[in-house]
């Protein structure tokens, strides 16, 4: 496509292992969203709060908006979104190893605005290419921790941790 995308990918080199973070980042929705002409449709994403119960005034701020997809990870949007008129489920694309907001890059609003702000990601089951077997000594887990730093850093985002035992990354991002 003619859209450049930026992305941290999962098991990219030897045991190079890191999810897919992208200006088209695909994130988890709410069990209801917004479709075309503001009606509530059901979505594949779990979201707090529960966006689909809130007034159309509520929905101008909500408050560390999170979007989840169980067993997969989760999206937490710091600060105030206004969430009127989102389709969650088009904007946001959430797999093991994948996150992508906005795929449509011309869909993505200015920085600060929707779903293009600052985000803590959390991904689950991130395990190296060639399996979980060669984190079994500390020195091991250290070294792999470290290059799952440095690959998130060179992708901008900012390492906050992962976990070698649970397979848990965490970092944020300071928009999509």
């Amino acid at each position: 496509p003619a859209h450049a995308q930026e992305s941290l990918e999962l098991a990219t080199v030897e045991t190079d292992v890191a999810p897919n973070v992208s200006s088209r980042t695909e994130l988890p929705s709410s069990p209801v969203g917004r479709g075309p002409g503001g009606a509530k449709k059901p979505t594949k994403f779990e979201v707090s709060p529960d966006i689909s119960k809130l007034s159309d005034e509520d929905l101008s701020y909500v408050a560390e908006l999170e979007v989840v997809k169980p067993g997969v990870g989760s999206i937490l949007f710091h600060g105030l979104t206004d969430c009127r008129g989102l389709d969650i489920d088009s904007l946001v694309h959430l797999d093991i190893g994948e996150v992508l907001v906005y795929p449509d890059q011309a869909l993505k609003p200015p920085l600060g605005q929707g779903l293009n702000k600052r985000a803590t990601v959390t991904m689950y089951q991130c395990w190296p290419p060639n399996g979980r077997a060669h984190l079994e000594d500390a020195a091991s887990r250290e070294r792999y921790r470290g290059k799952i730093q440095v690959m998130t850093e060179e992708k901008n985002a900012r390492f906050i941790d992962y976990d070698c035992c649970t397979g848990v990354w965490k970092f944020q991002v300071e928009h999509f």
